[in-house]
Parts: structure tokens; C-alpha cells; sequence
């Protein structure tokens, strides 16, 4: 646990699709980047640069053109295969 901010577990994951991929970040690393002065990559800050609002439909949509569906997929499904 972190002497600056014990709030949040980072079990969560936050996604962020740009130019074909997802980037995938820890809920924490806002703190990480204030309270331990962590820089992402160039590449990753252009992704969260580009991203729709993470709850419009134009995020869903860009996700999902990402491979994104893969997301939503139930683990437990018999078929793990997307298409």
C-alpha cells in the first residue's frame, strides 16, 4: 500500500484504443504519474490524447474496432474464439 494514497486497490483496468490497438493502464496511474512522478510512454499519452469519453458510444465503437469484443467475451464461454 502507498504512503500517498491507500483509497484504491488497482485491480481495475482502464482502456484506451488508438491506431489499431488498446492500451491497457491500472486504474492508479493517475496517482502513479502525480504521486511518483511516472512518465508513459509518448505513445500511450497520445492514445489517452485521442480517446473518446470512456462511456459514448464513440468509445464503445472504437474499442470494438480495436478487437475490443475480446473485452466482453465471458472467460468461461466454450468457445473462445471472436469471429
Amino acid at each position: 500500500m502507498c504512503q500517498f494514497d491507500g483509497e484504491k486497490s488497482g485491480s481495475a483496468n482502464m482502456y484506451f484504443p488508438h491506431a489499431g490497438k488498446i492500451y491497457v493502464a491500472p486504474e492508479l496511474i493517475t496517482h502513479y504519474i502525480n504521486a511518483h512522478n511516472y512518465r508513459p510512454p509518448d505513445e500511450f499519452l497520445a492514445a489517452v490524447d485521442a480517446c473518446p469519453p470512456m462511456h459514448s458510444m464513440e468509445y464503445k465503437h472504437k474499442l470494438l474496432s480495436c478487437m475490443g469484443q475480446i473485452l466482453w467475451k465471458n472467460p468461461f464461454d466454450a468457445n473462445p474464439d471472436p469471429h
